[in-house]
């Protein structure tokens, strides 16, 4: 039996947890947290201070989309080890929404970044810079382009990296092999014999494949066009490519670089020496 004066009303409990009253009449009409007392002759509910801790579980729930009727059923089974099977499992959902997060959050100030940067770039114009290493997966399209944007390139690369078809992001059981914003195109590879074009998607340093290439961190050369030019190359690097015979061209195209349209693409052009 509850001592009222050492219990909390339905008030101060609201005060010191942050909810509303509503919101806990609401928990107690769905049996997700029940008073710990009501009086019998005014109807007031009491709380003890320990369920203050539940009702921290109820809001992570409600503010991070964890159903509150797993928690209901937890609650009304009154069983220790289905509440730390709960709380186990709220962690791993927790920790993949904040992995989340940062990808998204990491994809925003790459796209930031983008903005700024082609502020210095005209289109047309060849410019120089520091590019870090990548990985690629590729697939060969032989000596013409017969993609102009290689879906086909980046299927075939999720269904080889996590196995399966995925249909956004919250699929992926291993978050920390997303890139925010990968890089996605044509690559071709320049020999003295012959030349081969492949459509490539970035994909993490840690993945290793038979169709995957390495591109070391260095310098390259670089242009942005409003339409696609890496059939062009030898002839927009013509200065550059004096005395090589081996090299490889990189063609993305990607948004955030027009100086005036949201909506325009921009055709990125990389050689590398």
């Amino acid at each position: 039996m509850y001592n009222e004066d050492m219990l909390l009303s339905v008030g101060e409990i609201a005060k010191l947890t942050g909810v509303s009253i509503r919101a806990l009449h609401y928990y107690e009409r769905k049996n997700i947290l029940k008073p710990a007392y009501i009086n019998p002759d005014t109807g007031y509910r009491y709380y003890t201070y320990n369920q203050s801790n539940f009702i921290s579980m109820i809001m992570n729930c409600v503010d991070f989309g964890i159903p509150l009727k797993e928690f209901a059923s937890v609650i009304e089974a009154d069983d220790i080890s289905a509440l730390e099977d709960f709380i186990k499992q709220s962690i791993n959902t927790l920790e993949n929404k904040s992995k989340m997060l940062k990808l998204a959050s990491d994809g925003l100030k790459k796209a930031l970044h983008k903005m700024e940067l082609s502020k210095q770039y005209e289109t047309g114009h060849i410019y120089q810079r520091e590019f870090e290493k990548k990985v690629y997966y590729t697939k060969q399209c032989g000596q013409t382009i017969k993609e102009r944007y290689p879906i086909s390139v980046v299927l075939e690369m999720i269904h080889e990296l996590y196995g399966k078809s995925i249909n956004h992001i919250a699929d992926i059981d291993n978050l920390d092999d997303i890139i925010s914003m990968a890089d996605v195109g044509h690559l071709c590879r320049y020999t003295p014999n012959c030349f081969n074009y492949y459509g490539f998607a970035e994909v993490p340093q840690s993945f290793v494949h038979e169709n995957c290439i390495t591109i070391p961190a260095g310098t390259c050369f670089f242009r942005h066009d409003i339409c696609s030019q890496i059939e062009n190359t030898s002839d927009i690097f013509k200065e550059q490519l004096k005395d090589k015979d081996t090299f490889m061209v990189i063609e993305t195209e990607e948004l955030f670089l027009s100086k005036t349209k949201a909506s325009q693409s921009i055709f990125v052009l990389r050689l590398i020496l």
